[in-house]
């Protein structure tokens, strides 16, 4: 897609933990739906969903594997420099290109939220859009990601998604074909999915306030005082927890320990959303509808990356997206 001069380019930032990251298993196109529990393509061609969702397999452009690669929305994982066309390790989907499957998962073998979403902008927008997908697996809120304003020791990977973003602003001529050094780049919001790493006694209590700073640091670090903002709510386990978690830790002290600070962090992120000073521009996207329950739904990897259940990634991704577009309908975009 070519950026004609009127149009801006639009930039959203995507991090968290290793579920932004993205553990959601694709499957495989020319097997049989039905033999692949547990997987987005088995989802995609149920009945009720394959009109609906089929834009995911029919594009024009598509990976060796079958899945659409979009023209029109763009991602980068905050790799430069980044790889051209001819040259030795070049991917169109691994680190920057068109939005497609391969941005998530252990060596880009699957997907995350942002494919959800991205569509969901692609579709809104009818300006280019960017991705910066910028997360870390096992990643603390108090610490790792800790923001200049909760004082302490710096978070050592929150200088690496400052940097990120101001790369791919910098750059997007590399990744959107038209752009150029005068065109209006814009960012406009930011996708939040963490919240595991937080569960403990330490860092649960915290939560809000860590939250509340990481949101305004980032939109002094940008100048975007408006900055959009969805917090996904860490939904593991779904709504049950205490049913749907059977073992962790070392026994049933350590299980019920872990809970009740997975719960003080939900409370969190649904408390920062409605802070006055948010009013209209911080929202969260519920998640915990999307559990799947292994025996039911199948899934090969751990609880705490939802079993890689693909379904569960589609759905949390849609959530936080269509989450963003009601703020960005609320503002008139």
């Amino acid at each position: 897609m070519s950026v004609a001069k009127k149009q801006r380019v639009r930039v959203f930032l995507l991090s968290g933990q290793s579920n932004m990251t993205g553990r959601g298993n694709l499957g495989v196109v020319d097997r049989p739906a039905a033999e692949q529990k547990g997987t987005l393509f088995r989802y995609v061609k149920r009945p009720e969903n394959e009109k609906r969702l089929g834009f995911l397999l029919n594009g024009e452009r598509k990976t060796k594997s079958g899945w659409t690669v979009r023209d029109d929305v763009f991602i980068t994982m905050g790799d430069w420099p980044h790889l051209k066309v001819g040259e030795k390790g070049y991917s169109p989907y691994s680190k920057h290109g068109g939005l497609a499957p391969y941005y998530g998962g252990r060596r880009n073998s699957g997907f995350g939220p942002e494919l959800a979403i991205g569509h969901l902008l692609g579709d809104f927008y009818e300006d280019p859009v960017v991705l910066v997908k910028v997360a870390f697996g096992g990643n603390s809120l108090s610490g790792n990601f800790r923001p200049p304003s909760s004082g302490g020791k710096l978070g050592d990977k929150y200088p690496l998604v400052v940097k990120a973003v101001r790369d791919a602003l910098e750059r997007i001529p590399e990744m959107v074909r038209g752009a150029d050094a005068e065109t209006e780049v814009v960012l406009e919001g930011f996708f939040w999915n963490q919240g595991l790493s937080d569960a403990s006694a330490k860092a649960a209590g915290e939560y809000e306030a860590n939250m509340v700073n990481l949101i305004q640091d980032l939109r002094r670090e940008f100048k975007r005082p408006d900055l959009r903002v969805v917090i996904g709510v860490t939904g593991n386990w779904g709504w049950k927890p205490e049913e749907n978690l059977v073992r962790w830790g070392n026994g049933e002290e350590d299980r019920l320990k872990f809970i009740k600070h997975l719960r003080v962090v939900q409370d969190a992120q649904v408390k920062v959303a409605m802070r006055p000073e948010f009013k209209g521009s911080v929202v969260v996207a519920e998640t915990r509808d999307h559990w799947r329950p292994r025996d039911e739904h199948g899934g090969h990897g751990t609880e705490t990356h939802w079993m890689a259940n693909g379904e569960s990634y589609w759905l949390i991704g849609d959530s936080m997206g269509r989450a963003m577009l009601n703020l960005l309908k609320a503002s008139g975009e």
